[in-house]
């Protein structure tokens, strides 16, 4: 190890120190001897040898027992002890500007947040601005740390890739050089993450080649070199935008719909497809469809596409390869539910717990938006990091919910929580109280790393309650960044089903929790969905285009989705759960 390898060392030791909470002159001196170690002009190998590490100031005999025991196994007792004591990858919230390591404890020991994920969720949720030593200017200035930090990375969420998608496509029509324009790839599909988009282009006949490309390559990232080009040729220019990789597709307009549904994908439902047009003594392309002859089968649109090898048009965001095929050709495909047979709004957060806004205020706003009901679910008791309402504060919640829809009428506003489930499994207030709402949503905020029996046992004692509704988020994952605890799907898909409460899809674009193909399964069982943003602010309801997104992806129905109900359909059900 050298001088930089034994730098880096004695740096973290500092961090992990005062991480721990040790003696802040014991971080400071790692740090000194750190600093001075890196500019030292001698090797630390030679001075160790020749016993004279002693020479640099700040190295006592406990520093020198941590080098010897570094330069001889490449690392010390005392560091990985320290590590051990946190999650894997705290120290990354360092990279961040603004954080130091007494911040980082203070929201690792306040929030339990040990990665750059989960606090950016927190900041999202107004978490961090009553946090002593942050504030909300502290909190803003922590997201556009991690905003600039995810140019760099190589995957993003769906949300964050739909809108540099959605902006290329504004920026690419005001050129006016294209007879058509598609998103295309895994973005048309509705994947949770992203490594790169593609969006197809026709061309004018009448622009040049040279012009188009010109004008893709200007909507590149600028960096020291120049803009951030992968590779430009005449039917395909890549870039990175805002680091993320996007590939242009320039097709001619007789190939368009077929290179519209190649590119869609997925892979393997696209080898159906090729599989299916072989067996028919044809062959389709990104190119076109082709007959025995060689010839191309007329095409106008991606209809058409399907239809020359007999099947019905299958939705984007269900090629996957997973029995869409055999559906198209039966013709038993679903009619997938649509944002205009949304009648709720579940899973929404008020400034009684930790949002922005009344309920009043949550409520007008889904009335504006052509809703007709509202489920209110503030944060239960054990939450105070997230101001968790106490038995006397959520029942007076419900006093307070109970003249909103004396003057809101017929708007109605439905009176939960999301109760904490504790490690046991129970529910975060007594019986007699839960007995007073109209729901109960269950999730898991705490002790996310149960092993898988005990999690799903702690599940199944929550479904087990009568009084729970509906399961949320149930793996408490955070897209690129927590994975969440493993559980026993089965067991708890058919617990739901025998007791007939519902499974939440979060659709807050960090969690999309549950995966859509536990969806589809739980569906398929029998098991409502509700499809819940977990809405902080008035803007968290924008989230509820990722979860229509993914019960499409998941099969759904009208029929499956509990937002899809009437106000007097969900009154009941609710009223139905209620008697067990």
């Amino acid at each position: 190890m050298d001088n930089r390898g034994i730098a880096s060392l004695l740096s973290d030791l500092a961090v992990y120190s005062e991480l721990a909470g040790e003696n802040p002159f014991k971080a400071r001196a790692f740090q000194n001897v750190s600093r001075a170690i890196e500019k030292h002009p001698e090797s630390i190998e030679t001075l160790l040898a020749e016993g004279r590490l002693r020479e640099i100031k700040g190295i006592g005999p406990s520093i020198e027992e941590m080098i010897a025991e570094a330069m001889a196994t490449g690392t010390c007792k005392a560091l990985e002890d320290l590590k051990g004591k946190f999650p894997p990858g705290i120290t990354d919230l360092m990279s961040l500007s603004g954080m130091g390591p007494k911040k980082v404890k203070a929201v690792y020991d306040t929030l339990g947040i040990s990665s750059i994920g989960e606090l950016e969720y927190a900041c999202r949720e107004n978490r961090l601005a009553s946090l002593t030593g942050f504030g909300e200017k502290t909190q803003a200035n922590i997201l556009k740390g991690i905003e600039f930090r995810k140019t760099t990375q190589a995957q993003r969420l769906y949300s964050e890739a739909l809108i540099i998608g959605e902006e290329l496509v504004r920026e690419v029509t005001a050129m006016k050089l294209f007879a058509r324009i598609d998103i295309a790839g895994s973005l048309r599909r509705g994947k949770a993450t992203f490594k790169d988009i593609d969006i197809l282009l026709m061309a004018n006949p009448d622009v040049a080649i040279e012009t188009v490309r010109t004008k893709l390559i200007a909507l590149a990232d600028q960096d020291k070199d120049g803009p951030a080009v992968i590779g430009a040729g005449d039917t395909k220019v890549s870039i990175r935008r805002e680091g993320l990789q996007v590939d242009f597709r320039i097709v001619p307009q007789e190939s368009y719909p077929a290179a519209l549904q190649h590119f869609s994908g997925s892979k393997e439902h696209n080898t159906l497809l090729r599989s299916r047009a072989k067996t028919m003594g044809m062959k389709m392309s990104e190119w076109g469809v082709f007959d025995a002859q060689g010839a191309a089968i007329p095409l106008q649109d991606e209809k058409d596409v399907y239809a020359a090898v007999g099947l019905a048009w299958i939705p984007p965001e269900i090629r996957e390869a997973d029995g869409e095929i055999e559906a198209a050709e039966s013709g038993t495909l679903p009619v997938l539910v649509e944002e205009k047979d949304f009648r709720g709004m579940i899973h929404v957060h008020t400034s009684a717990s930790d949002g922005t806004r009344t309920a009043e205020e949550m409520a007008r706003e889904c009335i504006r938006r052509g809703y007709s009901w509202l489920c209110l679910s503030d944060h239960s008791r054990s939450a105070a990091y997230a101001g968790g309402l106490s038995i006397e504060r959520l029942l007076a919640q419900v006093g307070e919910i109970q003249k909103l829809n004396a003057s809101l009428a017929p708007f109605r506003i439905f009176a939960g929580v999301e109760s904490d489930i504790l490690a046991d499994g129970s529910l975060d207030y007594p019986d007699e109280v839960l007995s007073k709402l109209d729901f109960v949503i269950g999730s898991v905020h705490s002790k996310l790393t149960m092993d898988p029996q005990s999690a799903t046992a702690r599940l199944l004692a929550a479904v087990s309650n009568p009084r729970l509704t509906i399961l949320g988020h149930p793996s408490g994952r955070l897209l690129l960044s927590r994975e969440g605890y493993q559980w026993d799907e089965n067991a708890i898909v058919a617990a739901l089903a025998a007791r007939g409460a519902a499974l939440e899809h979060n659709c807050n674009p960090h969690r999309l929790d549950p995966d859509w193909s536990v969806l589809k399964r739980a569906a398929r069982k029998g098991v409502r969905i509700a499809i819940d943003p977990d809405a902080h602010e008035i803007s968290g309801y924008d989230d509820m285009r990722f979860g229509i997104t993914m019960a499409r992806k998941a099969w759904l129905t009208r029929a499956d989705v509990l937002n899809c109900m009437e106000t007097e359909e969900i009154d009941a059900w609710f009223t139905a759960r209620k008697k067990g």
